[in-house]
């Protein structure tokens, strides 16, 4: 049986509107990547989250992103989760923050949004997941963080 009593939720301080995780224990800290890990477990897992496809597509094309991408990839257990579904990329713009009349100038299409998904997963072993929304990506989260914690043991104390 697994204890659970050092079972300790990080949400990045950058983190504007982080997921509650109801009666578990957390605490905000800056995290090197990512928005979410485990206490002791960082160098482990990573859990990074997109609230729309229009975040992801803003995303995909800034240096900064790239270099989020290159260090989730160095870490063993990294994820995207998005608080959308495959539907919402496949029909982006609609549905999106991009008002209609600049539809016709926007020069990312949902092909593009979809590749780079798929880059991201084959290229840097980034698992990315479609949760449908915030409610399911914030359950997915704590289950993935749970599984971890399962598997990798508990965190070493410090000293």
């Amino acid at each position: 049986m697994i204890d659970f009593s050092n079972f300790h939720i990080i949400v990045d301080t950058r983190e504007q509107q982080p997921w509650s995780f109801d009666n578990m224990v957390k605490s905000c800290a800056k995290l090197d990547t990512g928005d979410y890990s485990l206490k002791g477990l960082e160098h482990l897992l990573c859990i990074e989250r997109k609230k729309s496809v229009g975040e992801i597509a803003n995303n995909i094309t800034e240096k900064r992103f790239k270099d989020v991408v290159t260090r989730m990839s160095a870490i063993q257990h990294s994820f995207l989760l998005l608080e959308f579904s495959l539907d919402n990329v496949l029909s982006y713009p609609i549905g999106s923050n991009v008002p209609k009349k600049l539809w016709d100038k926007i020069k990312i299409s949902p092909k593009f949004i979809l590749k780079h998904l798929v880059e991201l997963q084959l290229l840097y072993n980034i698992k990315v997941l479609f949760c449908g929304d915030a409610d399911n990506a914030e359950t997915m989260a704590l289950s993935i963080m749970r599984k971890i914690y399962e598997l990798e043991g508990q965190p070493k104390k410090d000293i």
